[in-house]
């Protein structure tokens, strides 16, 4: 004779609720993920790290320890795996505001919340709006782009109160099966900074070599011949999927995103569309940063950079941009969703006080300004002409104009201002005592051929940070690594950096501060390209 269910209840609390959420999320895991993140409760996430996991954790953010989490006062999920995460820019360590992935059945195999088996609470430490990310998956999935689906909770960490935090779920193998009729394909997680000729570690998948799907797609957009490299995409990319993804990406001015930083993506080679692939957006809490930013550049990553190529595609890409504005009108389409959004949170953030209150109304007020300029830039770019070539003189030179001041870590000033000698200079200068990224960028379309970036730098007590970009000041392209440095120098120091495209790319040359003090000025009229070959 089974136990009544009460008396179970109160023998094995933490047993019943595992068991709750087990049946309802293997008879209706996917209508319960829908009501959750469509609903309008803001959870309370308790997490209790188990004896000794708050000092691994310090010791290796990235790996797995154990805790218990109690879901608005009522669930108790025990033997739940949970680490820290977040990049350069909004990882913060365990006793500052962390982020947190939380994996329910990697101890309990088949163990589910609210149908989920994987979530990721973002700290939004690079978004104060705490809107951006769920913005930015609505507009993908609205275009029909799978993107993961967001919502907020509040979190306390062994009793103390962190605040608010973007629940966002995994792109993993229950996220596949949602979306594509085939989830046994190669999944591949973007990264930080790397193109896709890079990847080669699955998450998902066991079909193949690892990567050589990948290296199968830069092999096709690397072909000579403008016919077969259009073809040779064809049969290994969604060409329909990726320029909607392109569009999206560039029209919410995702600069962090894969086809401007190749940075915050996800690929998935799907089988049952010929094992093409497609490219899925991730890390969406800076879009609509600038208002102004460039739709009808050529990007400088290797997919887009061949697709924007071939005429074919690029006409395509002008029609789909047309087609999305009336996803990106401001009054229309976007800002009522999300000031809903916005008042469903706001009772959340007033509870971490009138200062937290104050901050976060400013950052949303500021955001809702950016989108309904962004709007009007939307609308004249997309029925501008196509973008001039750079035009090289008789010494294969070209200057260049148009910067755009860029901060990605830390805080930095940057300001277009005339020198000693009355010349324009880029300044850049660290603030504040933790460490800057910050960099002055401009976008060139370019053929084919070798090319030489230079100029003139001079810094001033620079403490430079050590990473596989570079250190200190100096000039790359954007995905590019520098050895060249300016640091305490003192004087003007002559500076290039030499890269060669196999194919006609738009390529972002940076010229940057990566430092914990000091500043760098960079004569504007020095910065040139020079042309050093052809192919």
């Amino acid at each position: 004779m089974h136990a009544p269910i009460p008396l179970l209840r109160h023998l094995f609390p933490a047993a019943v609720a595992w068991l709750a959420l087990a049946a309802s999320a293997s008879v209706t895991r996917g209508a319960d993920a829908d009501a959750f993140f469509a609903g309008d409760h803001i959870s309370r996430i308790e997490i209790r790290l188990a004896e000794g996991a708050a000092d691994r954790l310090r010791d290796d953010p990235r790996s797995y320890v154990p805790c218990t989490l109690t879901i608005d006062a009522d669930a108790v999920l025990e033997d739940v795996a949970i680490k820290l995460k977040g990049s350069a820019g909004s990882f913060q360590g365990l006793d500052d505001k962390p982020g947190f992935t939380v994996n329910i059945d990697r101890f309990r195999p088949g163990a589910r919340f609210h149908g989920l088996d994987k979530f990721h609470l973002n700290n939004a430490a690079q978004d104060p709006s705490f809107l951006a990310e769920w913005l930015g998956a609505h507009l993908f999935l609205e275009a029909g782009v799978p993107a993961a689906r967001v919502t907020h909770a509040r979190v306390l960490l062994d009793d103390r109160d962190l605040g608010l935090y973007v629940f966002k779920e995994a792109i993993d193998r229950d996220f596949l099966q949602r979306h594509f009729d085939d989830s046994s394909g190669n999944l591949y997680d973007g990264g930080t900074g790397v193109d896709v000729d890079e990847l080669v570690e699955r998450d998902e998948g066991k079909n193949g070599v690892p990567g050589a799907d990948l290296k199968a797609l830069v092999a096709a957009c690397r072909v000579a011949d403008p016919a077969q490299r259009q073809a040779a995409i064809s049969d290994r990319l969604d060409i329909d999927a990726f320029v909607t993804f392109m569009a999206v990406e560039l029209m919410a001015g995702h600069w962090d995103g894969s086809t401007i930083g190749h940075n915050n993506y996800r690929i998935y080679v799907d089988p049952a569309n010929g094992g093409r692939i497609r490219f899925l957006p991730h890390g969406m809490d800076q879009i609509f940063g600038d208002p102004g930013a460039p739709i009808l550049d050529r990007p400088p990553t290797i997919v887009a950079a061949a697709v924007m190529g071939v005429p074919e595609w690029r006409g395509a890409y002008r029609d789909r941009l047309r087609e999305l504005l009336p996803l990106f009108a401001a009054e229309g389409a976007i800002l009522p969703r999300l000031d809903s959004v916005a008042e469903r949170i706001r009772p959340a953030v007033a509870e971490t006080g009138g200062e937290a209150l104050e901050a976060w109304e400013g950052a949303w007020g500021e955001l809702r300004d950016r989108i309904v300029s962004r709007e009007a830039h939307l609308r004249e770019q997309a029925e501008a002409p196509e973008p001039e070539p750079i035009q090289f003189d008789g010494a294969r030179r070209a200057g260049l104009a148009g910067w755009s001041p860029r901060t990605d870590a830390g805080e930095a000033t940057l300001e277009e201002t005339a020198g000693d000698d009355g010349r324009s200079v880029l300044r850049i200068a660290v603030v504040g005592e933790t460490p800057s990224i910050a960099s002055w960028r401009v976008a060139v379309p370019l053929p084919a051929g070798r090319y030489r970036f230079e100029g003139l730098a001079f810094g001033e007590g620079i403490e430079g940070t050590e990473d596989d970009t570079g250190s200190g000041a100096g000039l790359r392209i954007s995905g590019g690594k520098r050895i060249q440095a300016v640091d305490r120098a003192g004087e003007w120091t002559p500076l290039g950096y030499e890269f060669a495209l196999e194919a006609a790319a738009t390529v972002e040359l940076v010229a940057e501060l990566r430092a914990t003090s000091g500043q760098v000025s960079f004569n504007a009229e020095s910065l040139v390209l020079v042309r050093l070959s052809e192919p």
